[in-house]
């Protein structure tokens, strides 16, 4: 019984969230044309609050006094699901778009919105285009320093929970820029939908904003140090008020 309240609970959120969805979708995209930064900075927002609200989800977020108002980060956060995006945007006080695989930028709908909304396409699939990619978002994260830049260091959504293997290349980037790695960890994500499924169960999702982790200190030669640094603090978040 509870199997077939959860289905019919979940569609009941995909009949509202998808619609929610499209129509977010089309306010962001006609918005870009329209709106100065702050205004669409608040729009890209409250869109990404009301996609979670229409799926039933909640945030809880702590650490925000860790982020320095108009400080460059290169943030980081645990890929749990598609609603990620959603999380990170609706969740995060400052500034920040991030990198994403390139053939997203063909999907309908998405595709177009994320394009003008100004994330860095990157290839995961060819390692030489992935380089080349790679020096291009290191020079745009140059040229926009009033932006953050999220990266999901894991590379792709967890099939168990668990957290994954951290790739290179976010690591890459915080080393040529020179900016601070800021951690954030999502907790609950993965109850609430997981790889592989269409199910949504409503929950909430701890937010959690660490500390910044410096570069200074560190290069491609032991850049392994920087990268087991960052993940410990996924395996062991800080504990703090919330809201």
């Amino acid at each position: 019984m509870r199997s077939v309240f959860e289905r019919l609970r979940s569609a009941a959120h995909w009949m509202v969230g998808l619609p929610v969805f499209a129509l977010c979708c089309l306010a962001v995209w006609s918005a870009s044309f329209l709106l100065r930064v702050p205004a669409f900075e608040r729009l890209v927002k409250g869109a990404c609050r009301l996609v979670l609200t229409a799926a039933g989800i909640r945030l809880k977020v702590e650490g925000r006094e860790n982020v320095v108002p108009g400080r460059q980060y290169i943030v980081m956060m645990n890929h749990v699901n598609f609603f990620d995006p959603f999380v990170f945007y609706a969740g995060f006080p400052g500034r920040a778009r991030g990198v994403e695989e390139e053939s997203h930028f063909r999907w309908p709908v998405y595709g177009p919105t994320i394009r003008r909304l100004g994330q860095i396409p990157i290839s995961r699939t060819d390692t030489p285009r992935a380089i080349a990619s790679l020096d291009k978002a290191a020079g745009i994260i140059r040229d926009r320093k009033d932006f953050s830049i999220l990266i999901l260091p894991e590379g792709t959504r967890t099939r168990d929970g668990e957290l994954g293997r951290f790739k290179r290349g976010g690591f890459l980037l915080a080393l040529s820029t020179g900016l601070e790695i800021l951690p954030i960890i999502q907790e609950g994500a993965f109850r609430i939908n997981r790889r592989g499924s269409r199910l949504i169960r409503p929950g909430t999702v701890r937010y959690v904003i660490a500390p910044a982790v410096s570069v200074a200190g560190y290069s491609r030669d032991n850049q392994a140090a920087l990268i087991e640094k960052v993940r410990s603090v996924f395996l062991a978040p800080p504990v703090s008020g919330g809201t």
